[in-house]
């Protein structure tokens, strides 16, 4: 399986992160809604923390409904097939997407019961972090061990005037350019055969380090 393995604190940061901002509409600012959001799904993990620890299937359903309403899967499917999405048949797309959404749901869930009272402050809006259609927030997790994690994702508004994610930066490594280059890699891998590059799909990274990327927001 293609992979390179994540380290704990940035499993559990991403799965925080992408389920807290499930409440972000448009009538509010980002900044402020992700942080309301924050405390309402720490409180939500603390709450369910028994069930959580003891079934796997609820701590991904429950990863499932939250990211369902924030992450817009077919917009980020075709940012990581990038140039071979041209290339890839109708079935191949959606296979991928589902492959690829099914992917960091099971990540995220194994995530979630990382969460052991770490804070995490959601920094305030800096000039130019909201435009018009896109948007940036930044967050600081700090582990149990005091080393302070930067994270840094973006959002953009889609035709209904909702904010979607569509990257995440953790630590300086950029998680678009990541997944695009990892998708590159593996058709190259297997000689342009986009099924094997399906087959073999992981979302698992090592988002420890802080190399590969940036920091540039957008996929």
């Amino acid at each position: 399986m293609l992979q390179v393995q994540w380290t704990r604190a940035g499993q559990m940061m991403l799965a925080v992160l992408l389920m807290a901002a499930a409440a972000v509409q448009a009538a509010d600012g980002p900044r402020a809604l992700i942080a309301e959001s924050v405390d309402t799904l720490t409180d939500r993990i603390e709450n369910n923390r028994e069930k959580l620890d003891d079934n796997e299937q609820f701590a991904r359903e429950m990863v499932r409904n939250e990211i369902g309403e924030l992450v817009d899967f077919k917009r980020i499917t075709r940012l990581v097939m990038a140039a071979h999405f041209s290339e890839a048949s109708r079935e191949q797309k959606y296979r991928f997407l589902k492959t690829f959404r099914e992917s960091l749901i099971n990540t995220y869930a194994s995530g979630v019961t990382m969460y052991q009272g770490q804070e995490i402050r959601v920094l305030p809006t800096e000039a130019g972090d909201v435009q018009q259609n896109s948007a940036t927030v930044r967050m600081e997790i700090r582990t149990r061990e005091g080393e302070v994690i930067p994270i840094r994702y973006s959002l953009f508004r889609n035709g209904e005037g909702e904010w979607r994610v569509q990257n995440v930066i953790v630590n300086g490594l950029n998680l678009g350019k990541t997944f695009r280059s990892q998708f590159d890699q593996a058709v190259r891998k297997y000689n342009g055969d986009i099924d094997q590059v399906i087959d073999n799909w992981s979302t698992e990274l090592d988002v420890g380090d802080d190399s590969g990327g940036n920091g540039e927001p957008g996929a």
